[in-house]
């Protein structure tokens, strides 16, 4: 049980550092001090860094997989979105807009370098995209969003606006660029009224 403590706290506190300063700028020490532990116990549980960041990385993809799924899990498809969106924005807000998204901020850090934490950010914007799609599907098979668009594409074009905006908050430390991607979003995204015609 106490090494199972002892994993979690690494895991948060390391979470902690990457969003804020960055997985390079993070050092094994800095994670030691953070969360209180030794060099053997941190080296115990975690044998290398790229070890700890790809756990931290799964761990986080699950988290996001839960908020997604919160917040698609009632309610029309256009109210669905608007909660979706809201929740990121609340939980930027929540920290100053500082962190910004560990993904998007792991992807500028690795984009060129080779390797297994690249791969696990190209595999979770993939999943993303693919589980995002889905939810659009299923709203175009009820007749609530237009067709013109394949889903697949219209979920990329919402992770990417997002990523881009919320890069923007993290940079001017204030919500101004998200909240003004989302509400061009949730005008742009092809949603029916009720009645068939686009709202």
């Amino acid at each position: 049980m106490r090494g199972k403590v002892t994993r979690q706290k690494i895991l948060e506190e390391a979470l902690r550092l990457f969003q804020e300063k960055g997985i390079s700028e993070t050092s094994m020490a800095d994670l030691e001090r953070a969360a209180g532990v030794s060099k053997g116990a941190l080296y115990f549980h975690f044998p290398s860094k790229e070890a700890l960041v790809i756990a931290v990385l799964a761990e986080a993809r699950e988290l996001f997989k839960e908020f997604l799924a919160q917040a698609f899990s009632k309610g029309p498809p256009r109210d669905a979105l608007h909660r979706f969106l809201e929740m990121i924005y609340q939980k930027l807000s929540e920290e100053g807009f500082r962190t910004g998204c560990l993904f998007g901020n792991t992807a500028m850090e690795v984009a060129n370098r080779e390797g297994p934490i690249r791969r696990f950010i190209v595999e979770t914007f993939e999943e993303w995209r693919t589980e995002l799609a889905e939810v659009l599907k299923q709203a175009q098979r009820r007749g609530c969003v237009e067709t013109d668009l394949a889903p697949e594409d219209l979920a990329l074009f919402i992770i990417a606006a997002l990523e881009g905006a919320i890069l923007l908050a993290r940079l001017k430390k204030e919500g101004q660029p998200l909240e003004t991607v989302i509400q061009v979003l949730e005008t742009l995204i092809p949603f029916k009224d009720q009645s068939g015609g686009k709202a």
